[in-house]
């Protein structure tokens, strides 16, 4: 309840956001992300924009900026007493990553890299034989282009659980957020339909989510619409690489959910030399097909959160 007052109380203070998100890896998500940021820059709007994509953040790359100002995100990992442990097993049933194996007349094994401490294990145990150590999940960084602020979360290589990463980023929007200075803010999710991106879709109430006219695109496309649907989330589907597939299988899985298609972006080769670049095309080759339809999408996002 605490993580829904929080996600509440942040759209309440800061209404004009949305996050760009999508069923699969590699659809250009994080490209619409960042030239949405600048065309926002563009127009004046002070923007905040969160790589919440911590399995791969890519943004800074993207903008050819350095991340800076690394804090370190650390939880809770536990430890046993082999004096005061009796073998009950309590600790391993409750263990929902399954990370603790119970061998014969020993304490619980754990494996730490499965270790989600979430500290079940601890509130269980009969005999007070948990203890409390630590570990590093990840890293939040800020970075700058120009007058776009951004935050950068990143999971520690050898973690799967982004959920911790995910909370400190939300904690670090709530700071920068409290006194107002931005007028937009947008929040890059992972790809996929798993609880890290629950958790970036609870920035805001809208969703722009990227597929390509692919089968597998259309595939994650359904699915990422099934979650905003059961999250409120109202979605805007932008369809990247239009014209190089079959576009009517992306219309059906849109009408199917009462979906809407703000955008058709094409297939432009003057995006991938700027994606190469790290630079936005919407200021590189503001002249191309791409940036052309980026600066349409603009203007209906605008319309809705400002």
């Amino acid at each position: 309840m605490a993580t829904e007052s929080s996600s509440l109380a942040l759209k309440e203070r800061f209404p004009s956001s949305f996050s760009v998100t999508g069923g699969k890896g590699g659809t250009g998500k994080s490209t619409v992300a960042v030239n949405l940021a600048v065309s926002f820059m563009l127009d004046g709007k002070k923007v905040l924009l969160v790589d919440a994509d911590v399995d791969s953040p890519n943004i800074a790359v993207l903008l050819n900026v350095e991340k800076r100002n690394q804090r370190r995100v650390t939880g809770f990992l536990p430890e046993f007493d082999a004096e005061k442990c009796t073998h009950c097993g309590k600790c391993v049933e409750a263990c929902r990553a399954h990370a603790l194996i119970l061998p014969e007349d020993r304490p619980p094994m754990l494996f730490p890299d499965i270790c989600s401490g979430c500290e079940a294990c601890r509130y269980v145990c009969p005999s007070d034989a948990v203890r409390e150590k630590s570990k590093t999940h990840g890293y939040v960084y800020d970075a700058q282009y120009k007058d776009i602020d951004i935050l950068v979360g990143e999971l520690e290589i050898t973690e799967i659980e982004a959920v911790p990463i995910l909370q400190a980023l939300r904690e670090e929007v709530e700071k920068k957020t409290r006194n107002g200075s931005y007028d937009v803010l947008i929040v890059d999710t992972s790809p996929g339909a798993h609880c890290g991106v629950l958790r970036a879709l609870e920035f805001s109430d809208i969703a722009l989510p990227v597929t390509e006219p692919t089968p597998l695109g259309t595939h994650d496309l359904d699915l990422i619409l099934q979650l905003t649907s059961i999250l409120k989330v109202k979605p805007y589907v932008v369809l990247n690489r239009a014209g190089i597939g079959d576009e009517e299988i992306v219309e059906r899985v849109c009408e199917k959910h009462s979906a809407e298609i703000v955008s058709r972006i094409p297939f432009d080769m003057g995006l991938f030399e700027c994606y190469a670049r790290s630079t936005p095309v919407v200021t590189s080759k503001p002249d191309s097909p791409s940036a052309k339809a980026f600066r349409e999408l603009y203007e209906k996002i605008r319309e809705l959160v400002l």
